[in-house]
């Protein structure tokens, strides 16, 4: 009892405890940890913590771990249609200017995006963010003079590039290139189909895209750089 126990060989002892306790969560056969059982992991745990090289940080550290991995792998898998569906709603809350925890939300999405299932929430992201402009299109083709709708297009590019690298804890590169395929494409889309639709000449397009190209110049050359922005906040986006 008193020789020196390593960390590697007791960790495999407690992983052991854990594959079985974790079993009965999964409601696996095999029944619950015997009190014998229970007692060598105690025991285990224990001569760790308390001999002269003790392992306390590493137990801490691979309990961690472990924690982290269970909950991705039987917390979150099992619940992520239903969180996809609330963030999603969340998030075209917040876009349409309602008002939304964003210290709720933004905790969530940077606790996810730090998970396995990152990649499927990022593919729920951009899907509906796509969904949501492809109907927009639609409504503001037809509400917006031309090159007001590509003004709007171009503004509504900006701000959704900087929602998507706040969101998806992506780089300025990535959250362009994103925005591209789930924000620009179909309001573009929109664009084209109305101008095929309505027969508009190219010198029409031309005097369109000039007087789009004139307006955001001139809006530009006003612009101020704030270099307190927070960039935890949504604010700048208005």
């Amino acid at each position: 009892m008193n020789e020196h126990l390593r960390f590697e060989d007791g960790w495999k002892i407690l992983e052991q405890g854990i594959v079985k306790c974790s079993k009965l969560l999964e409601d696996c056969p095999g029944g619950r940890p015997t009190v014998n059982e229970y007692m060598n992991y105690y025991d285990c745990a224990y001569r760790m913590a308390v001999q002269k090289d003790q392992y306390c940080q590493e137990m801490y550290n691979s309990y961690k771990a472990t924690h982290e991995s269970c909950v991705c792998a039987m917390v979150f898998s099992y619940f992520n249609n239903e969180i996809s569906d609330v963030l999603l709603t969340l998030i075209r809350q917040e876009r349409d200017g309602c008002n939304v925890d964003m210290n709720l939300l933004m905790g969530i999405m940077r606790g996810i995006c730090r998970s396995e299932v990152k990649t499927k929430l990022r593919s729920a992201v951009i899907q509906d963010t796509y969904l949501y402009y492809s109907r927009k299109s639609y409504e503001w083709i037809v509400q917006y003079p031309l090159q007001d709708y590509l003004a709007k297009v171009q503004e509504t590019v900006q701000k959704e590039t900087k929602r998507l690298i706040h969101y998806l804890c992506i780089s300025e590169e990535e959250g362009s290139g994103l925005c591209l395929k789930a924000v620009s494409a179909p309001l573009m889309q929109a664009y084209e189909n109305y101008t095929k639709e309505k027969h508009i000449g190219g010198q029409v397009l031309l005097q369109t895209y000039k007087t789009v190209e004139d307006d955001l110049l001139d809006r530009c050359s006003r612009l101020t750089i704030d270099n307190g922005l927070d960039n935890n906040s949504f604010s700048h986006m208005e």
